[in-house]
């Protein structure tokens, strides 16, 4: 048990006024010539209970400051979590994901897939939702806590899932419209793509559009191969980043990959920490009820049995 209130405990110190008057009245007793007979009359009940009565004002007014104090048993903490940023992972799954060219034994889609995999897994307190496209878009994954679940998720992803091409304006649109209802305080767009817009589809434009109406932020990846820059359509994705307030990368291998997921994950940080919220179950009624009851019978017993009596 704690107080909430400690220094109301200075109160009981009224308790002191409540003394003085019998304390005093003591003093001031009359004296006889003789206190034989006196003393040996047995006391009255009723004599009795006039010396409980002070000690009764005396445990009224303790009552009442300890139940100022506020008395209470803590029952439980609850950790809070940090507010986190809500991000939607748009991925590009066409066939020329299938190239073997930014890490040994592994094709780009392959390697992609490790490295976000090691993205969620080094995020806390955010919800990760995940789309993937080629001609058109497929949410998989609404924004979710559950981290091992979209982890499997993101291991089975294959190419050819959908009809071929690669919509890089569908894939944005659709992850856009995955966080469009959230009330997270950062709503970001991690879009990964190794081709040219080619599908008879909404634009990059239009989705740029539409982020930043909503204003949503958006990173762009450009995975390419080595030697060869000219296989993404840089001058769009860096336009699509730069309207919705975001940035523009390009990979080339497996780490420069995993140091541009690390890149954005430092600059989309989760409010640090968290706030510890303790229930209680207060005990301040129970010690005032229990005051209350107490200078009851002492207003009664003086109203009453005892009213002749002097205090």
């Amino acid at each position: 048990m704690e107080f909430a209130e400690p220094a109301a405990f200075a109160l009981a110190g009224l308790a002191v006024l409540v003394l003085v008057p019998v304390l005093w009245q003591r003093r001031t007793s009359v004296a006889l010539p003789s206190a034989g007979g006196i003393a040996r009359a047995r006391p009255t009940l009723r004599m009795r209970l006039l010396t409980v009565l002070p000690v009764l004002r005396v445990a009224a007014v303790v009552l009442l400051a300890v139940a100022i104090a506020r008395p209470r048993i803590g029952n439980a903490e609850t950790l809070i979590p940090a507010r986190g940023v809500d991000i939607a992972l748009s991925l590009d799954v066409s066939s020329s994901m299938t190239s073997a060219d930014l890490a040994p034994g592994k094709n780009r889609l392959e390697t992609t897939k490790d490295v976000i995999r090691e993205f969620v897994r080094n995020r806390e307190n955010d919800r990760i939702g995940l789309v993937v496209f080629q001609q058109e878009a497929l949410a998989l994954s609404p924004p979710t806590l559950d981290y091992d679940a979209l982890d499997r998720m993101i291991e089975d992803v294959q190419s050819g899932i959908l009809p071929d091409g690669t919509g890089i304006g569908v894939g944005l649109s659709s992850a856009l419209n995955m966080l469009r209802d959230s009330a997270a305080a950062s709503r970001i767009v991690i879009l990964l793509t190794d081709g040219e817009h080619n599908a008879d589809s909404i634009t990059p434009e239009e989705a740029a559009g539409l982020a930043s109406a909503l204003k949503i932020k958006v990173y762009t990846i450009g995975v390419i191969s080595p030697g060869a820059p000219g296989g993404i359509d840089e001058d769009r994705l860096r336009a699509i980043a730069d309207a919705t307030g975001g940035r523009y990368f390009v990979a080339d291998n497996e780490q420069a990959l995993a140091d541009v997921y690390d890149e954005i994950g430092r600059l989309e940080t989760s409010q640090v920490g968290g706030e510890v919220y303790e229930r209680f179950t207060e005990l301040a009624p129970w010690f005032l009820a229990a005051a209350a009851s107490v200078l009851a019978v002492d207003l009664l017993l003086r109203a009453t049995w005892l009213r002749r009596l002097p205090a």
